[in-house]
């Protein structure tokens, strides 16, 4: 005589995931509670944090600037994408508490993006193929 179903072993790893399925939901939900409540609350900075965020709008604007020299629409096109990425992490960082490692992240993808714009504006270094010397 075979067991029932609920009795084989398969059935048995199943039901254990199913008996804590709820308690996940629980626990992600109050994660997600706590950070609306977090991010409704008005956001207190030092005079350091507020200097680090006054410099990161500097450093978006000095790279809007630069951007404006790309004359090639389809490579600016897609530089300004970046850059607008760039301003919607800023403006996150501005609704929560200051979080040094992601204004450090953001700092240096402005900064590695910043300068792949830099080497592409320069004129090439060698002539033209063909080109007379």
């Amino acid at each position: 005589e075979s067991a029932p179903f609920f009795m084989n072993a398969p059935f048995k790893r199943c039901w254990k995931i199913l008996c804590w399925l709820p308690l996940a939901a629980l626990a992600f939900g109050s994660t997600v509670r706590a950070e609306t409540a977090a991010a409704a609350a008005p956001v207190e900075y030092t005079a350091e944090q507020k200097a680090l965020l006054q410099a990161l709008s500097a450093e978006l604007t000095r790279f809007d600037t630069m951007l404006a020299k790309d004359d090639d629409a389809a490579h600016a096109a897609t530089v300004k994408a970046v850059l607008d990425g760039f301003k919607q992490r800023r403006d996150a960082m501005n609704k929560i508490t200051f979080d040094q490692g992601r204004y450090d992240e953001l700092r240096f993808d402005i900064n590695v993006e910043y300068q792949r714009l830099a080497m592409w504006l320069v004129p090439p270094g060698t002539p033209a193929p063909g080109a007379k010397r």
